[in-house]
């Protein structure tokens, strides 16, 4: 959190809303049919506040984060990608150790993994190229949609 670029925020506004919007998204999508993955309810928030604290709170301040530290330099990026991938990782199966989200339909920790070996390199790309992101977005979007029997 220290290493953040918390003066210059606004230039990672766009991606910090693109990482909210799409979690929303995935969120009334399976609202309205069923869920992958659920957050599960703590003492001390709802399962509509823990919904909200993830989408308007921590993912906006992961994109913004990985994004205010990326490095320059191929092999420095792909290290830096890969580190924050296994950090991600790693939360989300303590996570699911410790009872704090549980996977539903078909949804397992292979699945988490292929999304977040996607999830990282489409917030930089997002962040440097908006509409391509946003276009393979839609393509991301479509396969979980077929694969996991929403169309």
């Amino acid at each position: 959190m220290k290493k953040g670029d918390w003066r210059n925020w606004e230039k990672y506004y766009p991606t910090m809303l693109y990482i909210s919007l799409l979690t929303f998204l995935y969120e009334f999508i399976s609202h309205s049919h069923f869920h992958l993955w659920e957050l599960e309810e703590g003492p001390f928030f709802n399962l509509m506040n823990v919904h909200f604290v993830h989408n308007l709170i921590i993912n906006p301040l992961i994109a913004m984060l990985f994004l205010s530290n990326y490095p320059s330099g191929f092999k420095r990026q792909m290290i830096y990608t890969l580190k924050w991938m296994f950090l991600f990782l790693l939360v989300e199966w303590a996570c699911e150790h410790f009872g704090l989200i549980s996977y539903h339909n078909g949804w397992h920790f292979g699945w988490s993994f292929l999304f977040v070996m996607i999830m990282f390199p489409m917030v930089r790309l997002h962040h440097v190229h908006k509409l391509w992101a946003l276009i393979l977005s839609v393509i991301c979007a479509v396969f979980y949609l077929i694969v996991f029997d929403y169309l």
